[in-house]
C-alpha cells in the first residue's frame, strides 16, 4: 500500500504497568481524561488495557489505593501486527478498526512491542487532510509555532526574569534547557523562542522523548533506511532531525532519552551529522536544539543514566521555570484568563469565580501546576454553564482541600465521574446505570445524593 502507514499511528503517550497502584491508574485517568489506557510491561509489550469500568471495580470491591491494578487487567484488548496492516488496503484497514470496541486498535510489532494506537478519528482526518492538500502546499511547511511571549501570562518577577533571558538567548543558535515541574509551561517557552528568534519561517519540531517507546525512538529520532527493520516502511522515512532542517528542534522529557541516543544527539550537538537507522553515509544538520525536563538530571550523571557531556553541552543556558505555587498572583490571574479564553469554546456565560472559591484556588498546592489549573477551569464552566463559578463547580480534592492529598480523595472524584459517566451513557435511567455498575439502586441514590449528582 502507498500510504504514509507511520504518520497515521498515533504515539501512545500515557500507559500503565501490572504494579502500578490504584491511586496512580486514578491520578492518570483523572489528569489525562482517558478511559482507557493500555498497560505494558518494562519492554513495552502489550499486555491489555485499563478502562474507567475497571477502576470502578476496584472502588466497588473496597480495595485498598495501594493494591496494584494487575488483577483487573483487561488481557481482551485488539491489537494488530504493523506487518499485518501493512499488507491492508486503506478501505479494508478503516472497516477493522470500525468494527473495534471503541473504534481503535492499538498496533504492535511481532513482539507485541507497542508501537502506537490507530484510530478511526485518525483516518477520518487523513481523509480530511488529502482533500485539503491543494491548500496546504502554499505553505512553506505544516510545522509551526503555535505560541508566542503573549500566550505567556504572568505577573510574577522569576517568570518575567525567565522571559527577558528567553528573549534574548533566541536570537543566538545556543542550545536552551528548559526545566521545571510537568505543566508549567515549558513548551509554551520553546515554541515563543523559536517564534523569536531568525528561524521563526522554518519549521518547529517536537519530539516526546517519554511518549514514543525506547525501540521505536531512535528511528522516530533519526529517521530509517527502506528495510532497516521489521514493519519499516519501504520507502524509508525521515527523521525529525532531517524534518526541523533549518529550525528548531524541541525535545521534551530529555531526561526519558535512551544513553545509546544521548550520544547520537550530543553528535549532532558538537559535528552537526547524524546516521539513519540502517544508514552508512552522514547526514549534515542545521537545526537549533531546545530541550525540556522535570527529571533530576544532576542525580541521572551520578547515576549514570544521563550522560555528563551532553549535559554541558545543553547547560549552556538553561532556565528553571517556577512552579505554579510559587508564584501565587499568577492563579487567579490565569483563572479568570482561562474563562476568556474557554467561554466561546465551550459556549458558556461564565462571568467569574466565587470570593470564597477564588481564596480556595489560590492557597491549593496545584501539582499539575498551569495545566491542572486550566482543566479545573473547563470542568467547572462546563458545569456551571454560566454565573460565577462555586464550590459544586470544582473537583472534590480542591472543594475540600483542607483535607486533599490523600488516596482516597482521588478515589471518591473517580467514582463520582464514573456515575455521571454512566447516567450519560443510560440517559439518566438510574436504574440501568446501577445496574452497569454491579450495585443495588438504594446503593446507587445514596451515591447520587453524596456527590450530589
Amino acid at each position: 500500500m502507498t500510504m504514509p502507514l507511520h504518520d497515521w499511528i498515533q504515539p501512545i503517550s500515557t500507559s500503565l504497568r501490572p504494579d502500578d497502584t490504584m491511586e496512580e491508574a486514578a491520578r492518570i485517568m483523572l489528569e489525562t481524561g482517558l478511559d482507557v489506557i493500555v498497560v505494558g510491561d518494562a519492554a513495552g509489550r502489550m499486555l491489555g488495557e485499563f478502562s474507567s469500568s475497571s477502576l470502578y471495580q476496584m472502588i466497588v470491591d473496597k480495595t485498598p489505593v495501594t493494591a496494584p491494578i494487575r488483577d483487573f487487567i483487561k488481557t481482551d484488548a485488539v491489537t494488530t501486527r504493523m506487518d499485518k496492516l501493512s499488507e491492508m488496503k486503506l478501505e479494508q484497514i478503516e472497516q477493522m478498526v470500525s468494527n473495534c470496541p471503541g473504534a481503535y486498535t492499538v498496533v504492535v510489532d511481532d513482539h507485541r512491542r507497542m508501537i502506537g494506537i490507530l484510530t478511526r478519528g485518525n483516518l477520518a482526518r487523513q481523509h480530511d487532510d488529502r482533500s485539503r492538500a491543494p491548500e496546504k502546499s502554499a505553505l512553506k511547511h505544516p510545522y509551526q509555532a503555535m505560541y508566542s511571549w503573549d500566550h505567556i501570562i504572568t505577573c510574577d518577577k522569576r517568570m518575567k526574569h525567565c522571559i527577558a533571558l528567553a528573549a534574548k538567548t533566541a536570537r543566538h543558535n545556543t542550545p536552551i534547557l528548559l526545566r521545571g515541574e510537568s505543566g508549567t509551561g515549558k513548551e509554551l517557552f520553546a515554541h515563543a523562542v523559536h517564534q523569536e528568534s531568525d528561524r521563526a519561517n522554518g519549521p518547529f519540531i517536537t519530539v516526546n522523548c517519554a511518549s514514543i517507546p525506547e525501540h521505536l525512538l531512535e528511528a522516530e529520532f533519526l529517521g530509517y533506511e527502506p528495510g532497516a527493520f521489521t514493519g519499516a516502511h519501504r520507502a524509508g522515512r525521515l527523521g525529525k532531525l532531517e524534518l526541523a532542517r533549518g529550525g528548531t528542534l524541541f525535545l521534551d522529557e530529555i531526561g526519558d532519552m535512551p544513553l545509546a541516543l544521548q550520544a547520537k544527539l550530543l553528535r549532532v550537538l558538537e559535528g552537526k551529522d547524524f546516521f539513519r537507522v540502517g544508514g552508512s553515509q552522514p547526514i549534515q544538520t542545521d537545526v537549533r536544539i531546545i530541550a525540556a525536563t522535570h527529571a533530576p538530571l544532576e542525580d541521572m550523571m551520578a547515576a549514570k543514566t544521563f550522560r555528563a557531556d551532553l549535559y554541558y553541552r545543553l547547560h549552556i543556558m538553561t532556565l528553571t521555570i517556577p512552579p505554579l505555587r510559587e508564584r501565587r498572583c499568577d492563579i487567579l490571574l490565569l483563572a479568570h484568563a482561562f474563562i476568556k479564553q474557554l467561554n466561546p469554546v465551550l459556549n458558556t456565560r461564565v462571568t467569574g469565580i466565587e470570593e470564597a472559591v477564588q481564596e480556595v484556588l489560590d492557597q491549593y498546592e496545584w501539582p499539575g501546576n498551569i495545566r491542572q489549573l486550566r482543566n479545573v477551569m473547563e470542568r467547572g464552566m462546563i458545569l456551571a454553564e454560566e454565573g460565577e463559578l462555586s464550590f459544586a463547580d470544582l473537583p472534590e480534592e480542591i472543594a475540600q482541600s483542607a483535607a486533599a492529598g490523600t488516596g482516597r480523595d482521588l478515589v471518591h472524584e473517580v467514582e463520582k465521574r464514573e456515575l455521571e459517566r454512566t447516567l450519560r451513557e443510560t440517559n439518566g435511567n438510574k436504574t440501568k446505570a446501577a445496574r452497569l455498575l454491579g450495585i443495588s439502586r438504594s446503593a446507587f441514590y445514596e451515591k447520587l445524593k453524596k456527590y450530589r449528582i
